[in-house]
């Protein structure tokens, strides 16, 4: 033993705290990517028609996105318009559930209706009897 040696004290580290903090940021990450639901978005923005119904579709439906300006979108696809009759038959046939095959016209708020009947034709002459049309539930004033 050195007599007159001093002992030095380690200096306490100040990120000695930030370890665990990273650890808990990092789970908490992985939970909400985990837990939290993910889904595609629609390639066309539309802002739906305002409604008072409260019903909701249960089942899967092929989707249909027509924006103001006319454009439409068939199952995350751009198309034209007269392209949209032989895809929703060509997309029937694939079915396997043929009853419970549905549609979901997604329209913006500010479409023309002609450009919606034109749309809504089309599907009528395929035959499909199970349309639905996507709106946002109506806020009510306070």
């Amino acid at each position: 033993m050195k007599v007159g040696q001093s002992i030095q004290h380690k200096k306490p580290n100040q990120d000695d705290g930030l370890i665990p903090l990273i650890n808990i940021v990092f789970l908490m990450l992985i939970f909400f990517m985990v837990a939290g639901h993910i889904s595609q978005s629609d390639p066309i923005k539309v802002q739906p028609p305002s409604s008072v119904s409260d019903k909701h579709e249960q089942e899967e439906a092929v989707v249909i996105i027509v924006a103001t300006d006319g454009q439409v979108s068939f199952e995350q696809d751009i198309i034209e318009l007269a392209a949209l009759g032989p895809l929703v038959n060509q997309r029937f046939e694939q079915a396997e559930n043929k009853p419970g095959f549905s549609l979901l016209v997604k329209v913006d708020a500010n479409l023309a209706v002609e450009k919606l009947q034109d749309v809504l034709n089309i599907i009528k002459q395929t035959g499909i009897k199970r349309v639905s049309l996507a709106t946002q539930r109506q806020t009510e004033p306070s």
